[in-house]
């Protein structure tokens, strides 16, 4: 399968503020108002993603079904200095189908949306089969949003 990566950088969300100093254990005024912008944005966002398609929200290997405030939290899509940002994949799909590796996602995960953050807690980015149902919704939401298309990697 094809697959494809949407990198959204949260700057076109937080369009007055420069993203690459978003730290979630600084509490200065204008950086909690952008890591509220970006987190109140998504939502709405996931949610929407969420009913269209049927999905749930998976880890990858994990077939416990987890709620969107796993992914819309802090710790997913902002660094930390003092406890720099782990990185983490999310598994959109209907139903929980168990992949050993991204590889195996990636030759066999047709009907489902990956998601990982940034490791510089920037942006993160949407993983999903080329030209498909999903990839094309991705296109017309964030059309005002400026995207960058990235390779899959199957680390």
């Amino acid at each position: 399968m094809d697959k494809i990566g949407l990198s959204l950088d949260y700057n076109n969300i937080c369009k007055d503020y420069n993203t690459v100093y978003l730290d979630r254990d600084n509490t200065d005024r204008d950086t909690m108002q952008c890591m509220r912008k970006v987190m109140d944005w998504f939502t709405p966002f996931l949610s929407q993603l969420l009913s269209r398609f049927d999905y749930n929200v998976y880890r990858l290997g994990n077939d416990t079904k987890l709620e969107l405030g796993e992914i819309v939290r802090k710790r997913f899509f902002f660094y930390s200095l003092e406890k720099e940002i782990i990185a983490q994949t999310f598994l959109l799909q209907k139903e929980h189908t168990h992949y050993d590796s991204l590889a195996k996602w990636g030759e066999k995960g047709e009907d489902s949306l990956l998601i990982q953050n940034d490791e510089e807690g920037e942006g993160v980015t949407f993983y999903v089969t080329k030209n498909s149902d999903v990839h094309k919704w991705l296109l017309e939401k964030m059309k005002e949003f400026t995207l960058d298309e990235v390779p899959f990697e199957q680390k």
